[in-house]
């Protein structure tokens, strides 16, 4: 529901806000006319629009943050519950049956077994404590088809079942355990994941602390991700994820919500930059009315010194309408300061979600873009106009992974546009799920090539020259 929207429209904002400096080409260095240095931005602006979207709605709506419609990038953890409960069933089905054919004391081991199906080798235990109740199954996958990663999958879950084996009211998970290893060839060496339970309100889970680590190939440039989930009774609670680079960097973030479905977030990117806000839940208790502020700090030396973003949501019944009214103020390092400010609609109609954007700047640039939203993709397009009369036509194309291709071509005018004229700008960018990415810009009959990192660092290039330049600007 409603991703690839509410910080579309915050770094959409910005997107248009950011002029570009003039700088001094060293002999060796590639001249860019400051036309393409400016335009090359547009892109990269964009896709930031789709890479962190979502989150506004995620931390404004009353979700069930360990189900389905948690958040982004933290799924490897909430899957963690479903897969203890599917175990869960596996001990409430064999044990009673197991248990009629042995008769046994303390922890014992009811059942074994050790089957191949569908190119797998799985081997199964059951143990049962007769003297606290207490069973613990495992499941341990040691051979693959060849074409899988996996190389061994173990599972382990503990389940209080009581001493009336026939009565499931009183069974209840404890904890679970999973250990992944994978072939020396992936990217990914070992996923270790747990999870216990804390609370329970008759069977239903209240309470929960889960954790996921994986640990990465010694090629690979992430060596190590965390992520965390602690739930509380009263709905409180705090997720977290870290990554660990191989250059020594950092980054993390965190997000901490409360029994009245207000909360606090943190961010720290691998740059240095630093976002902190806060969230009030749009659809709780039954006012209709949630809000969003966050404030981004960059590093010392950079262009920027600071954005803040809020924004004041609403919905509007019975046609479920999610409106915003979005503000945003720059603060350059230079000392000049510039806001923009948006007004968004977001309706969705028959599994089909259309949002609109509708901005405007003071010194006379506006644009308007719209979203959809399916099941497979979501697709963006759009037009902006600059302050001095440039015309953008932009169009992308966005999958749940978090990849993407942008197309956007540059006219001198409106009117250009209209008439049938030429672009004079043509780009094309491609991005990973990991935000990094690659291009083409096309100028007066040159066409550049262009990298960039996941925060805004780029180089264009051409024939053997090349230049670095900020795309976040």
């Amino acid at each position: 529901m409603r991703k690839l929207i509410f910080l579309s429209l915050i770094t959409l904002t910005g997107l248009f806000l950011f002029s570009c400096e003039k700088t001094t080409n060293s002999a060796d260095e590639l001249e860019l006319d400051a036309v393409v240095e400016e335009q090359a931005a547009v892109g990269w602006e964009v896709n930031s629009i789709v890479s962190s979207s979502g989150e506004v709605e995620e931390l404004t709506q009353n979700s069930e943050y360990l189900e389905d419609k948690g958040i982004s990038d933290m799924s490897s953890v909430s899957l963690l519950k479903k897969q203890a409960l599917h175990l869960t069933s596996e001990v409430k089905t064999q044990l009673p049956v197991k248990m009629s054919l042995n008769k046994t004391a303390g922890d014992s081991l009811i059942f074994f077994e050790e089957i191949f199906i569908g190119g797998k080798g799985i081997r199964k235990a059951l143990y049962y404590d007769s003297e606290t109740g207490i069973a613990r199954y495992y499941e341990v996958v040691f051979q693959f088809p060849e074409w899988r990663n996996l190389r061994y999958d173990s599972s382990e879950v503990t389940v209080n079942v009581g001493s009336d084996l026939d009565n499931e009211a009183d069974d209840y998970l404890v904890s679970f355990y999973q250990l992944q290893n994978f072939k020396d060839t992936f990217f990914i060496q070992k996923i270790e994941s747990q999870l216990e339970v804390t609370d329970y309100d008759g069977i239903e889970i209240t309470g929960v602390v889960a954790t996921s680590d994986a640990d990465y190939r010694q090629n690979y440039f992430l060596s190590h991700r965390k992520q965390s989930v602690e739930l509380n009774p009263d709905k409180s609670g705090t997720l977290s994820d870290e990554f660990d680079y191989r250059d020594g960097k950092s980054s993390s973030r965190s997000v901490t919500f409360y029994a009245d479905r207000t909360g606090t977030f943190s961010k720290t990117l691998r740059n240095g930059t630093t976002i902190s806000g806060t969230f009030d839940c749009v659809e709780y208790p039954d006012d209709l009315e949630g809000s969003y502020s966050e404030t981004i700090d960059f590093p010392t030396g950079r262009y920027l010194d600071k954005i803040t973003n809020s924004v004041i949501i609403s919905l509007t019944y019975p046609d479920s309408i999610f409106n915003g009214d979005f503000s945003k103020i720059i603060y350059f390092s230079s000392g000049r300061v510039d806001s923009a400010g948006a007004i968004i609609q977001i309706q969705e109609v028959g599994g089909v979600k259309t949002t609109t954007l509708s901005l405007t700047k003071a010194n006379g640039a506006h644009g308007s873009f719209v979203i959809i939203e399916e099941e497979s993709m979501s697709t963006l397009t759009g037009n902006w106009t600059t302050w001095n009369g440039y015309y953008i036509e932009i169009s992308a194309e966005y999958y749940f992974d978090g990849s993407g291709h942008i197309h956007y071509e540059v006219y001198t005018s409106y009117d250009s546009f209209e008439n049938g004229g030429s672009p004079i700008i043509i780009v094309d960018y491609y991005f990973s799920s990991d935000q990094t990415g690659n291009g083409t810009i096309t100028y007066q009959g040159n066409t550049y090539k262009i990298t960039f990192d996941d925060y805004g660092q780029a180089s264009v290039s051409k024939d053997g020259k090349s230049k670095n330049i900020n795309l976040f600007r």
